[in-house]
């Protein structure tokens, strides 16, 4: 049996396995550092952070220091 409970995607959500969210995430990351500073981009960082907090990939003190060191700069 999986650890990784089943979660239903929305309509303006993929459906993405949770190396898929890393994946993303880092790319989304690596953006922001590279000069990319839209809203939709970090709100889309935050998506993704709360997936991998919600899934216990990562845990809020994680979550924090990526938004401290990429979004809050």
């Amino acid at each position: 049996m999986s650890r990784r409970p089943f979660v239903e995607p929305s309509d303006d959500e993929e459906d993405f396995s949770e190396q898929d969210w890393e994946t993303k995430l880092y790319v989304c990351l690596g953006s922001i550092k590279a000069g990319n500073s839209s809203i939709k981009l970090k709100n889309q960082v935050f998506s993704l952070l709360d997936l991998l907090v919600g899934h216990g990939t990562i845990n809020g003190n994680q979550k924090k220091k990526i938004v401290r060191d990429y979004i809050d700069q």
